[in-house]
């Protein structure tokens, strides 16, 4: 059987045809915009999204759309939606991660159960951009017409599947990552933390297994597509618990770093321990969850080309000046960075990036230099946690577009006693992975 993978990311979208080998074929992507608004509001136009997949389907070989059996899906999460009983969005668009409006919740959420409950059940403290409970609080309190008229609320693969099959679900992962979700003990719905905020339960539907097959590809989304109707239709996940499994980490201690346009460290675990210091998850496997951290990415380094090295090209900041200054400033300087140019998903309190130990001696190069250590010792921090809470493998599978060579050796020197290990097409590998592990053909 062929299967058409999807890869939803916060600004580009990845597809794959892969075969029972998970032999890739064929593949496509399509960059798309996100919207930033006052107040900082980061949203995603969902026709915008779309015609995105719909183009990058449109370029794949028609002889293999035309043998696709099964579509799978990852997105990228938090992603709030607020969806209507026709389908169409509530609120207009979808709510990114990156979103910071709901930074006043917190309090709301300390006073009305208290952090430390909220964290005994839910497996996190209540971060603006980490949850989305956030926004959906944001939005009872703000604009509470969007409420009025939402028939469900999820996550971006529940919209996406309603919109492939018109099957309603909430996925395992993000059932944890909404933060209405009995997460410590893999429970189901909070009933405690809706009651408490005055939320309606039949907002959040049914949890289903990622991998499980739910509905059939609608008609109309099939021609757009050029694929098959009345395919099976695969729930779909996280994108970084799909790379989970793309990279054959399916058992306890096993780690996984996504750097991309954001860096993500995961830790499998069998126990769930909470900790302020990290997000505790769901992971796509039933019985295991994952300690989870993020920091900018490619974002900062993007944000460090636009605004200071322009007058070099893409290619020789990305492939010649990026890694020299990297292998120049091995060893730290005066020339530090706080490491919050996206802010911090783990901390109740607004942070934001700052050099320090400037001097008319410093350069360009050590401040990125600088920038980039620090961003890794975030996520460095997050695993000296997790080694408190179980025996973890020595290597550390690493993907995305900041997994060269210069990259490794940074990495290898910040997380110390590590190695990386670089897998690609995590996330499209792993949609597949857990379909066939849902129905117990895992491949060897």
């Amino acid at each position: 059987m062929y299967y058409l993978s999807i890869d939803f990311g916060t600004s580009t979208v990845k597809m794959e045809v892969l075969d029972d080998n998970l032999t890739v074929l064929a593949s496509q992507k399509q960059e798309y915009p996100y919207i930033l608004l006052p107040g900082e509001k980061v949203e995603i136009d969902p026709d915008v999204l779309f015609e995105a997949t719909e183009q990058a389907a449109q370029r794949l070989p028609a002889d293999l759309r035309s043998q696709v059996g099964a579509l799978c899906y990852d997105t990228f999460s938090p992603s709030p939606v607020f969806i209507a009983e026709d389908g169409t969005l509530a609120y207009p668009n979808i709510i990114t991660h990156m979103d910071r409006r709901s930074r006043a919740i917190t309090d709301y959420i300390d006073e009305v159960v208290g952090k430390e409950r909220y964290l005994s059940i839910a497996g996190i403290y209540p971060f603006a951009g980490g949850a989305g409970i956030m926004t959906i609080l944001w939005m009872q309190q703000n604009e509470p017409e969007v409420l009025e008229n939402t028939y469900r609320i999820g996550h971006l693969p529940t919209y996406v599947h309603h919109r492939l099959t018109g099957e309603w679900m909430v996925d395992l992962v993000n059932a944890s990552m909404l933060g209405l979700y009995e997460t410590t003990s893999q429970g189901g719905w909070s009933a405690e933390l809706l009651d408490a905020f005055g939320l309606k339960h039949e907002w959040f539907g049914d949890i289903r297994n990622p991998g499980e097959f739910l509905g059939t590809l609608l008609p109309e989304v099939a021609e757009r597509f050029g694929i098959p109707a009345g395919i099976p239709v695969a729930v779909g996940t996280n994108d970084m618990a799909s790379a989970q499994m793309g990279a054959r980490n399916d058992r306890a201690g096993r780690i996984m770093n996504t750097a991309g346009s954001s860096d993500m460290v995961s830790i499998l675990i069998d126990k769930p321990v909470t900790n302020p210091g990290y997000y505790l998850r769901n992971s796509a496997l039933p019985g295991v969850w994952q300690i989870y951290a993020t920091t900018a990415g490619g974002f900062g380094i993007d944000w460090f080309y636009e605004q200071f090295c322009r007058e070099l090209d893409r290619a020789t900041f990305n492939n010649e000046y990026l890694p020299s200054c990297v292998e120049r400033f091995v060893a730290d300087g005066e020339v530090t960075f706080d490491p919050y140019l996206t802010g911090d998903r783990q901390s109740l309190e607004k942070r934001t990036g700052a050099w320090h130990g400037l001097t008319l001696a410093a350069t360009r190069d050590e401040m990125l230099a600088a920038m980039l250590k620090s961003m890794n010792r975030v996520l460095y921090d997050v695993v000296k946690l997790a080694s408190d809470v179980v025996d973890l493998d020595s290597v550390i599978k690493l993907t995305g577009g900041l997994s060269g060579p210069a990259f490794i050796k940074l990495k290898e020197q910040e997380f110390p006693g590590f190695t990386f290990e670089v897998v690609d097409n995590c996330s499209v590998l792993g949609n597949v992975e857990l379909v066939r592990h849902h129905n117990g053909r895992l491949a060897a």
